[in-house]
C-alpha cells in the first residue's frame, strides 16, 4: 500500500536535492498545473523533469526553458514521460547536443511483512565497522552499481566459497532516507540472490526506522522484478539530462 506520509518526504528530499533554490515545494508534485523553473548557469542539469504520478516538476537551462513550458503545458504529469513525448524531448535535446536518460524510483510498501529468503549462499552483513573487510574481499571487475566503499554506511553480501558473488549496499541519503542497490554477479543470477539480499537490506533499515528507496532505468526489467517480489512500488519517474559527448 502507498504511504503518503513516507511519498511525501521523499517528494521534500527530492525539492531539496534537485530543485532547491528555485521556489519550488513537495505540493508541486500534488498540483494538477505542471512546473517549469528556469536553472541558473551554475546548476549542473541542463534539463531535469521528476514526476510523482500528478503534476511533472521541470528544471531547464534558459537555451531550453521557453520550449520546456510550452511541451509541458500540452500533457497532464505523467504524459510527459510517455514513450512518444520522451521521443519528441530527445530530439529537443540532440539540436542542444545533449541526450537524456530516464527511469523510475521505487518505495517499499510499509504494510507488508517481509520474510527472510533461504537461498544455497550465506549472507553476512556490513556496518563501518567491518566495512573494509567487504571491500578488501570484492575483487571481481564485474562489479558495476553495488561496489562498496568504506564510507558505504550498511552491506550485505553473500558468498560462494568465500567469495563474494551478490551485494546490496545501502547509504544515507538523509538520516531517514536511504538509497538502496543490488547487485550479483554473472553465472550466480536468477537464484533468488538479488531478492535474498534485498529483503535482508529492507528488512534492516525498516527495523532502524529508515525508509529504503531504489531507483532502476525503464529499460531495467530485472532490478524491477527483484523490487516487487520484494514489496515495493513504483513511486516516481524522472529523466535527466546527459552530456552527449559521453554516450554517443
Amino acid at each position: 500500500m502507498i504511504n503518503p506520509e513516507v511519498r511525501y518526504m521523499l517528494m521534500e528530499y527530492f525539492i531539496e536535492k534537485e530543485y532547491s533554490g528555485y521556489g519550488c515545494h513537495a505540493d508541486d508534485f500534488l498540483s494538477d498545473t505542471n512546473k517549469v523553473v528556469l536553472a541558473d548557469e551554475t546548476d549542473k542539469d541542463f534539463f531535469r523533469m521528476t514526476c510523482f504520478q500528478n503534476a511533472a516538476l521541470v528544471k531547464a537551462k534558459k537555451e531550453i526553458y521557453e520550449w520546456s513550458r510550452d511541451f509541458v503545458s500540452r500533457f497532464i504529469g505523467f504524459r510527459c514521460i510517455d514513450v512518444y513525448q520522451s521521443a519528441i524531448l530527445h530530439r529537443e535535446l540532440l539540436k542542444h547536443n545533449w541526450t537524456m536518460s530516464g527511469g523510475e524510483g521505487f518505495l517499499p510498501d510499509m504494510d507488508i511483512r517481509r520474510k527472510p529468503i533461504e537461498i544455497d549462499y550465506p549472507i553476512r552483513p556490513y556496518d563501518h565497522n567491518n566495512m573494509k573487510i567487504l571491500c578488501e574481499q570484492v575483487v571481481d571487475t564485474e562489479w558495476h552499481m553495488s561496489r562498496p566503499s568504506e564510507d558505504t554506511s550498511l552491506a550485505f553480501a553473500a558468498f560462494d566459497n568465500g567469495r563474494v558473488i551478490g551485494l546490496s549496499t545501502a547509504d544515507g541519503d538523509t538520516d531517514k532516507l536511504w538509497s538502496i542497490d543490488a547487485e550479483v554477479l554473472p553465472g550466480y543470477r536468477k537464484k533468488g540472490i538479488a531478492v535474498a539480499l534485498t529483503t535482508e537490506m529492507t528488512n534492516a533499515l525498516l527495523r532502524q526506522g529508515r525508509i529504503p528507496f531504489a531507483t532502476a532505468a525503464w529499460s531495467n526489467v530485472a532490478s524491477k522484478t527483484v523490487l516487487f517480489r520484494c514489496g515495493y512500488y513504483s513511486a516516481w519517474s524522472g529523466i535527466e539530462s546527459c552530456e552527449i559527448g559521453k554516450y554517443l
